[in-house]
């Protein structure tokens, strides 16, 4: 996934369709979402040049279909999307640091409400045991020294 972080608004919108979307659809049906859901006035050409921008970033893949028929669908989930957006965002702009990135959420003088610092320090309690107890091994798993458990 190439800079797919990098996405004009337009972009964003078209990426929501395809996420909400079961099953790859025609470029009829996206030129018609632009079109008559979303009043964007497109012709075919800009549609293209939309997609094939999506395409390039990785986020979007095409299949040829019955003779020249051509569906497109997304190729990652917007849980991927979001997960790859807010950790280029956090190592770009606080240099990895989610310490940094939480105290720039708070401005000059300000503090976390009693609720919200309490609801921050579940999930960095849930994050942290994640990290020290890693998922037990289940029965039939190999053990370390190579037998069954």
């Amino acid at each position: 996934m190439r800079n797919s972080s990098a996405l004009s608004d337009i972009e964003f919108e078209l990426m929501l369709f395809f996420w909400d979307l079961e099953n790859p659809v025609t470029f009829a049906e996206i030129l018609r979402f632009c079109n008559e859901e979303k009043k964007w006035d497109w012709a075919k050409t800009t549609a293209h040049t939309y997609l094939t921008r999506l395409m390039n970033k990785g986020l979007l893949s095409m299949n040829h279909t019955a003779g020249t028929r051509r569906t497109y669908f997304a190729r990652i989930s917007r849980e991927e999307f979001m997960r790859s957006s807010a950790q280029s965002f956090l190592d770009t702009v606080f240099s990895g640091s989610v310490k940094n990135f939480l105290l720039a959420l708070t401005p000059s003088g300000s503090v976390f409400t009693r609720s919200e610092a309490e609801e921050l320090h579940e999930i960095l309690d849930r994050l942290t045991e994640s990290e020290n107890h890693p998922e037990p091994k289940t029965a039939g798993s190999e053990n370390s020294t190579g037998g069954k458990s």
